[in-house]
Formats: structure tokens, C-alpha cells, sequence
């Protein structure tokens, strides 16, 4: 059999970097965290308010629902949203950090015993809010 070309030291040394690369990118991601977000959980209900640039014109819009999953860590963070309109079921995924993302208001704290609430999905309007 032939022998890896790959020792233990040079394994540490990889592990050293890598960890050194880690701290390089966390120290960048922390200039584009925003501080004026409220932290949300899944069972919330709030309105997101974002902007929408229509030609030269920029105003504002909100989307109304229950937070139904939070996935991802860091910049890379985004929360589903999930509403009923017109008796069709929405959902938009918002990133958490995203500029466009005016401001976040918490309408009401719904009390879950679940991560990721898909079973919502499922769910009728009026059996949503029961509790």
C-alpha cells in the first residue's frame, strides 16, 4: 500500500487556519449586523415592513403573518413568514440583515413548543390563532 503524503502536523496546522479564516470572516460579517431589528422566534406574529422601488420611486410595503422558521446564523439569517390571502396560503423568506427591510413590528407572541412550524401549513385560518 502506498502511504498519504498528509501528517498530522500539517492536519493541525489546516484545523489552525481554517479557525483563523473563521474569526477573519465573523469580525467582517459584524460591520453589516443591524442593531434596530427586534429579535423575533417562531410563533410571532408580526408585520415586516420593507421597501419596493417602483422606476425612480421607492415606498413602502408590509407583509402581516406568523413566523413559522428562523434558519441560518449570521448575515445569512432569514425568517419564512407565512399569511392567508384571498384563502390561499403566502409565504415570503425575508433575510434578517437585508437592507431592504424597513423595520420589523411584533403584533403578538403566540406560546410554541416547536423550531420550524411547518405543520401550519396544513392548518385553517381559524384554527391558526386558537390557543
Amino acid at each position: 500500500m502506498k502511504k498519504a503524503n498528509f501528517s498530522f502536523i500539517s492536519y493541525l496546522s489546516y484545523l489552525i487556519m481554517s479557525v483563523k479564516d473563521q474569526k477573519y470572516i465573523f469580525d467582517l460579517e459584524k460591520k453589516f449586523l443591524r442593531t434596530d431589528l427586534p429579535e423575533i422566534r417562531p410563533g410571532y406574529v408580526v408585520r415586516v415592513w420593507t421597501k419596493v422601488k417602483e422606476k425612480d420611486k421607492e415606498r413602502l410595503s408590509h407583509f402581516d403573518g406568523i413566523v413559522i422558521s428562523i434558519r441560518g446564523r449570521g448575515t445569512g439569517k432569514t425568517f419564512t413568514v407565512r399569511n392567508i390571502v384571498g384563502g390561499v396560503g403566502v409565504e415570503r423568506i425575508f433575510p434578517y440583515y437585508s437592507p431592504y427591510i424597513e423595520k420589523i413590528e411584533i403584533l403578538r407572541k403566540i406560546p410554541v413548543r416547536r423550531a420550524k412550524l411547518y405543520y401550519l401549513r396544513y392548518k385553517k385560518q381559524s384554527e391558526l390563532f386558537r390557543e
